[in-house]
């Protein structure tokens, strides 16, 4: 407890067991782990001190003194009173190095290495390391894809995995069928290193296990002296070898600084701090001072504190022992936004990743759409290479009658749902809306455009459009965008129920207040079947196979067209959710 002003002040709580690698944490906390003061110490842990250690500050000796402590408790029974008469004050953190805030020794390590000249070989071929779950699989051809297309050399490619269905694994090996320079190797983890991860409790930031992986690659890639981790929403978009030849003078790991958050306690204390979607790994340093089974211990200890998860536990634990690497290496939002030009690998983290559902042209700058765009030209390739997508193909017909609201379009061609094409209508007059069109169409191929005039008919060009349309036709106009994900599940509640038409609801964005409006549903599917009567086809995933029964059709009265296309269909379902969002000023 604390005197201060005349009055005490307690402190609550119960009496806790201190692990050793949770020390430094509390070193951070709390006052009383940084100073001798009402602390009781075994006088046999403080023989096992050096005559330097005893004559360093409180909180380096306390420090030293728990690394060899077989069992620490704090107790919360306010037995010690700190008086704060003034100019007494309670000592606060000292965080330079000298104070040896660190989890590990390897930054000791890595000053010997660089006395001792060690350097680390580097092979010829470059090896490259994923991990992944079920839920992953789908987006790693587009990534090795980019790999293939942009690096000279050949490419060793390891796929981490635990328990993939055999649907997955005979998608990921045939990749080496489609793939010049890229070979696919995959590799198992065993079950007593699964069990060891499985003991990292990561509920506090929701990442999977498999995040984890990484900790253990110099284990499970014996043979390899270095590799190049990458997460699964990462785009190559320069020659590796550059990257693969980097020396890492003398240090454990590489990579690309990140934005701090004040939640990475001791690091912020440094100012330094990396993103591990990317790394540049010394697997030989790994397993000749044995790190992965310390780094996973390490992690069980502190997994509470890590809101990031195995980059928080990464960045704790090779504390000064890391290389940060050009930021072209791993470029996020933050580091897009000068730097579009010399980008070498795009990383989709956060709420930039494509399988998200949400609409991106709300929360992101336009240069930062458009790595989303090459992203889906890369995936739009990968897809044709590979031949994948069979049957229900969606076309999207999208009419714009006002450049200020084209976002649309952008909703629209960043959806999850890869086998589509999108037929521009537009209606707006406006040069600007064809020129944006033109520019998209460089990395959609998939993209079409109609343009009608004023002395044009409206009604023969979408009938035109339709009679050349794909299975299914999903109807969007401006001031309307969509949330990624907004066919993909439509598409679903088309295949799951047999319905012949699928539509959603909205709600309403204002643009100059960054506000949305809306009703909270109850996001349940009902049968509307039978209706006669609905506003317009806005927001309707529809069945060619309707149209092509009722034959030309008149889209200046929507009234009539509504009515036309509900009779013809048997099963009509929606979604009470919120897909489409109505944008106003």
């Amino acid at each position: 407890m604390t005197l201060r002003d005349g009055k005490f002040y307690f402190v609550d709580g119960e009496d806790e067991h201190i692990l050793r690698d949770v020390f430094l944490f509390k070193q951070i906390e709390k006052v009383e782990f940084r100073k001798l003061g009402g602390a009781l110490i075994k006088k046999s842990l403080l023989d096992e001190m050096d005559a330097d250690d005893l004559v360093k500050s409180d909180q380096v000796l306390l420090n030293r003194l728990s690394r060899k402590a077989k069992n620490i408790i704090f107790s919360y029974q306010n037995k010690y009173v700190y008086d704060q008469v003034v100019g007494n004050k309670l000592p606060e953190l000292d965080s330079g190095k000298e104070f040896e805030l660190y989890f590990s020794d390897t930054f000791k390590i890595v000053e010997q290495n660089k006395k001792n000249g060690y350097v680390n070989k580097v092979p010829e071929k470059i090896s490259i390391a994923l991990c992944t779950d079920e839920n992953l699989v789908k987006h790693i051809g587009t990534l090795l894809y980019s790999v293939d297309e942009n690096t000279s050399s050949f490419v060793d490619t390891y796929i981490i995995y635990d328990n993939l269905s055999k649907k997955s694994l005979k998608k990921l090996t045939s990749l080496n069928d489609l793939l010049s320079t890229v070979t696919v190797h995959m590799i198992k983890v065993l079950d007593k290193q699964q069990e060891k991860l499985s003991k990292i409790l990561l509920k506090n930031n929701g990442l999977p296990v498999t995040s984890c992986y990484r900790f253990i690659l110099a284990d499970l890639l014996s043979s390899l002296d270095r590799i190049i981790y990458l997460d699964v929403d990462t785009l190559v978009l320069r020659d590796l070898t550059e990257l693969w030849r980097t020396d890492l003078e003398g240090k454990f790991i590489g990579g690309v600084k990140d934005k701090l958050n004040v939640a990475q306690k001791i690091v912020s204390e440094r100012k330094t701090y990396f993103n591990s979607g990317m790394l540049l790994m010394d697997l030989n340093l790994f397993r000749k001072y044995d790190i992965c089974s310390d780094l996973i211990d390490f992690a069980v200890d502190i997994a509470e504190y890590c809101e990031y998860g195995d980059q928080d536990v990464l960045n704790y634990y090779f504390m000064d022992s890391y290389e940060f690497l050009d930021t072209k290496w791993n470029c996020g939002r933050k580091f897009l936004e000068d730097r579009e030009k010399e980008v070498g690998i795009v990383h989709f983290y956060g709420l930039e990743k494509l399988w998200n559902n949400i609409v991106y042209s709300f929360y992101v700058r336009e240069n930062i759409i458009n790595m989303e765009h090459i992203y889906k030209l890369y995936q739009y390739r990968f897809l044709q290479k590979s031949k994948s997508l069979k049957g229900n193909k969606v076309t999207i017909v999208v009419t714009l009658d006002i450049f200020k609201y084209s976002k649309t379009l952008e909703s629209v061609l960043l959806q999850s749902y890869c086998n589509i094409e999108v037929k521009v209508i537009d209606v707006s007059q406006d040069d600007r809306v064809k020129a944006k069109v033109r520019k998209l169409q460089l990395y959609y191929p998939n993209l079409k455009y109609y343009e009608v005039t004023l002395n044009d008919d409206f009604s023969r060009v979408m009938n035109f459009v339709i009679k050349n349309s794909s299975e299914h036709i999903f109807f969007v106009k401006s001031p309307y965008v969509l949330l990624s994900k907004t066919i993909s599940d439509l598409m679903e509640i088309i295949l799951e129920n047999q319905a012949d038409i699928a539509l959603v609801e909205y709600r309403t964005y204002k643009l100059s207040k960054f506000m949305y409006y809306f009703v909270e549903k109850d996001n349940q599917l009902e049968d509307i079947s039978g209706q006669s009567k609905l506003n317009s086809l806005n927001g309707y995933l529809i069945k060619k196979e309707i149209f092509d029964a009722v034959g030309a059709l008149n889209f200046e009265d929507n009234e009539s067209l509504t009515a036309t296309i509900l009779e013809k269909a048997d099963k009509v379902m929606v979604k009470h959710s919120d897909y489409l969002i109505k944008v106003f000023d």
